[in-house]
C-alpha cells in the first residue's frame, strides 16, 4: 500500500519496499528508450552546449551512466557516482567498451567521496527531487565544485506539474514497486534553494512540459 510523506517541498510518495532504483536497474534504458526519449534528447542538447574538451564533471545520481558516457566524449574526465549499486555495476560494464575517460563509484550525494574544489562542472539529471536530503547534496556538489564551476541541474518540477501529471507519477511508482521519494519541487523553490547553498543562479528555465522539467545553472561563489 502506498503512503504519502509530508515533505519541505510539497507530497512526496514513498513505498514500503526495495529501492525502485534497484528493481528497475537492469531494464532502466531500455525503459527511457521506450517512453522518454524526447525528453531525454532535449537533456543533452541542453548539456552539450555546456561541455568543454578541458573539463572535469562529475555526474551525481548518474543512474546506469548512459549520460555520463555520451558526455565524456566532449569532456577530459566524467566521474559517476549512484546510491544504487545495481546500477553502478551497469555503468561500469558499459564503459569497459568506451575511451576510458568514465568513472563511476557508489556514493551518497549527501558525501561525495572527492576533494573540496576538485571539479569544475558538477551535474545532476532528474535526480535530486529523489534524494531525501536535497540540501545537503547540494552543499555537497557546491564543496566539490572549484570556485567559479558550473551546477548544472536538470529535476522535475512536480509543484508546477498538472494533477493529472502528479496523478501519473504516484502510478508509475506503484507499477514498476520499489521504495522511491520524490519531492514536488516548484521552479523558483529551486532557485531559492540554489542561493541559500552558495550559488548564483545563472539561468533558470522549463525545458519540458507535462510533467514540468526545469534546468538551471548556477555558479559556485563559495571562495
Amino acid at each position: 500500500m502506498t503512503s504519502y510523506k509530508l515533505d519541505a517541498y510539497g507530497d512526496g510518495w514513498e513505498e514500503p519496499d526495495e529501492s525502485l532504483w534497484k528493481t528497475t536497474a537492469e531494464g532502466y534504458d531500455d525503459w527511457i528508450a521506450n517512453e522518454f526519449q524526447d525528453q531525454y534528447e532535449i537533456n543533452w542538447s541542453v548539456l552539450s552546449q555546456h561541455m568543454d574538451p578541458a573539463l572535469r564533471l562529475l555526474d551525481v545520481g548518474c543512474g546506469p551512466g548512459s549520460l555520463s558516457i555520451r558526455l565524456s566524449q566532449y569532456c577530459h574526465e566524467v566521474w559517476g557516482v549512484d546510491l544504487t549499486p545495481e546500477m553502478v555495476e551497469i555503468a561500469e560494464r558499459k564503459s569497459e567498451t568506451e575511451p576510458g575517460n568514465a568513472f563511476f563509484l557508489e556514493a551518497d550525494a549527501c558525501d561525495l567521496p572527492f576533494e573540496s574544489h576538485s571539479f569544475d562542472t558538477v551535474m545532476s539529471v532528474n535526480a535530486l527531487q529523489t534524494m531525501d536530503q536535497p540540501e545537503m547534496a547540494l552543499m555537497e556538489m557546491n564543496r566539490v565544485l572549484k570556485p567559479g564551476g558550473e551546477l548544472l541541474l536538470i529535476t522535475y518540477c512536480y509543484g508546477d506539474s498538472s494533477v493529472t501529471d502528479n496523478a501519473s507519477l504516484l502510478n508509475w511508482i506503484v507499477k514498476y514497486g520499489g521504495k522511491a521519494m520524490w519531492h514536488s519541487f516548484k521552479l523558483p523553490q529551486l532557485e531559492t534553494l540554489l542561493q541559500a547553498r552558495g550559488f548564483e543562479v545563472i539561468e533558470a528555465r522549463k525545458i519540458w512540459e507535462e510533467p514540468v522539467v526545469g534546468f538551471l545553472r548556477a555558479r559556485s561563489i563559495f571562495s
